[in-house]
């Protein structure tokens, strides 16, 4: 399975959330959202994609269609739902995963992604291809069409009022943040997507962990991040964020895999260290951008 494994070490090592290996070659690979990236390989791709290895980040029954009607050989998922699971076990495409849950939702995590919804009654792999590739177009058609008739602009106009209640209301967020970060006295700050912006962004030097509570490296990683905060107190900023329940900033810094520290100055990413390591080598990443 040398094409499996080189689809899935492609997947880590480019931040992508999509890798197709076949023969030793890598046939099509991206970083888009969605399942737009696998209906992109069949357009392109066609029959030739049939015995490829197939390494995604999120894979659900819609994504798991796909493979069955493009015959595909093997798949890798990061996270794999249980409907694609059975899907991928029943054609006997060899499968391997990292985390199993009940369902794919939504950008927003409010309900279903509405590709799982439509995948959810078909069996059909054909069937499958047909309303998915029509669903895409049709979502891309009027997301075109509300950009084209300024919607959008109307929408921001409409709202200003409102939108300048949130900015203010953030503003004093973050303002009683600072306060309680500076009583805390070198521990790591746990921030969201919300207050991302307003804390990393206005410090000079600052390191997140982006961990996730089912992580057992992560919580590994814990007491050293706790250190570090002390001991670069009054040098660098010391954060965490929980990829589960930040996931815009998490995909924002393409960060696939748990714990990822990623070190910034003014906002930009200088060095990233990926896994449960040494102490010493994150105060090493850090001495490099301090003074």
């Amino acid at each position: 399975m040398q094409d499996s494994a080189e689809a899935k070490d492609q997947l880590q090592k480019k931040h992508l959330t999509l890798c197709i290996v076949k023969d030793g070659k890598v046939l099509f690979e991206t970083a888009s959202r969605g399942i737009s990236g696998f209906l992109s390989a069949l357009d392109e791709l066609g029959n030739k994609l049939e015995g490829a290895s197939v390494a995604d980040k999120v894979a659900g029954k819609a994504i798991a269609l796909l493979c069955v009607y493009a015959k595909v050989r093997a798949v890798f998922a990061v996270t794999l739902s249980e409907q694609a699971k059975a899907t991928l076990e029943q054609s006997n495409i060899n499968l391997e995963w990292d985390n199993l849950v009940r369902s794919i939702l939504d950008s927003n995590r409010s309900g279903m992604c509405p590709f799982e919804k439509l995948a959810a009654e078909i069996s059909n792999p054909e069937e499958a291809y047909a309303k998915l590739k029509a669903l895409r177009d049709s979502m891309k058609a009027r997301s075109d069409k509300s950009m084209l008739s300024g919607e959008h602009e109307q929408f921001i106009s409409d709202e200003k009022e409102e939108l300048k209640r949130i900015r203010e209301k953030k503003l004093k967020e973050f303002k009683e943040l600072m306060e309680r970060m500076n009583e805390m006295n070198g521990e790591p700050i746990h921030i969201t997507d919300s207050s991302f912006n307003e804390i990393v962004n206005k410090n000079e030097l600052a390191l997140v962990d982006f961990w996730a509570a089912w992580c057992g490296p992560c919580r590994a990683l814990a007491p050293t991040i706790e250190e570090i905060a002390k001991e670069f107190a009054g040098k660098a900023f010391v954060g965490k964020l929980n990829v589960d329940e930040n996931p815009a900033t998490a995909e924002r810094f393409q960060v696939y895999s748990v714990p990822t520290v990623v070190i910034m100055k003014k906002g930009k990413e200088v060095d990233r260290i990926v896994g449960c390591v040494p102490k010493g080598q994150i105060e090493n990443a850090l001495k490099k951008h301090t003074g």
